[in-house]
């Protein structure tokens, strides 16, 4: 019964997916291979990149970089805006400059990162960090400042030390503003990396990418567009059903506070 609900419930994003696949096979039939390769060319060659050992590198490369942009906004962009949501005055001075950062365009970091710091010195990771930094600022921001107030007194009152605060009240009331953050920004960061990497990288599925448009292969263009496109929904389900339980549990918490 689940499997049938299941594919009952998901059956118009099925048909929705098979409408754009029938509409890009009808396209490429009308337009030669060089401008617009089928669906099952841009498969063929997907195949072909990976058996002739053009695929895992450029993958790794992106994904270490990826991760490792991801992992320095998280670290920075959380623990200064949960800075900020306990002091005014620090909200007060940063908060006009992460809204400044935040309305600068991804590709305009991207050539001042070529200028800072070289094609080859870390510039996409770089712009992945800033691109992505703003989310989880606002995020946890209004995170702290939406935390059940009263339990925190409650908590204080009753002595209850700041690990049992932390583990039992504060990090449940912020799990859903960091789910909305990471289900976000995981998106955001996969296709800021690979237009960083095309811009400016020697490696990486950008890279690959800007070889094949410099040769006319259109079909490797495709190829890798289709890959990028499949791994950036892959990374976001993944979050969301990693993130889930976490964010119905600070629901919960919330909920509890409410009713009492």
């Amino acid at each position: 019964m689940p499997i049938f609900t299941t594919a009952r419930n998901n059956w118009p994003s099925g048909l929705t997916y098979l409408l754009l696949l029938l509409t890009w096979e009808g396209l490429s039939r009308v337009y030669p291979p060089v401008i617009l390769p089928g669906p099952w060319e841009s498969l063929q060659t997907l195949i072909g990149l990976y058996e002739k050992g053009r695929l895992m590198e450029p993958l790794l490369y992106s994904f270490l970089r990826l991760a490792a942009g991801f992992g320095i906004a998280f670290l920075l962009g959380t623990g200064l805006g949960v800075f900020a949501g306990a002091q005014e005055l620090v909200f007060k001075l940063v908060s006009p400059a992460v809204s400044v950062l935040q309305a600068v365009p991804p590709v305009s970091w991207m050539l001042l990162a070529i200028l800072w710091l070289g094609v080859n010195g870390g510039a996409q990771i770089f712009v992945v960090a800033l691109a992505l930094f703003p989310l989880f600022f606002f995020n946890s921001l209004q995170g702290v400042r939406q935390l059940p107030k009263e339990l925190l007194e409650m908590a204080r009152v009753f002595s209850v030390n700041r690990r049992k605060q932390l583990v039992d009240i504060i990090l449940p009331a912020l799990a859903p503003f960091w789910s909305a953050a990471l289900t976000v920004s995981v998106g955001m960061g996969w296709k800021t990396i690979v237009m960083a990497e095309l811009i400016s990288g020697q490696t990486g599925i950008g890279a690959s990418m800007n070889t094949a448009r410099i040769y006319l292969k259109t079909e490797e263009v495709m190829a890798w567009t289709l890959l990028v496109a499949l791994l950036g929904m892959a990374l976001e389900v993944l979050v969301r059903k990693i993130t889930r339980p976490r964010e119905r549990r600070g629901s919960a918490a919330c909920d509890l506070q409410e009713s009492r």
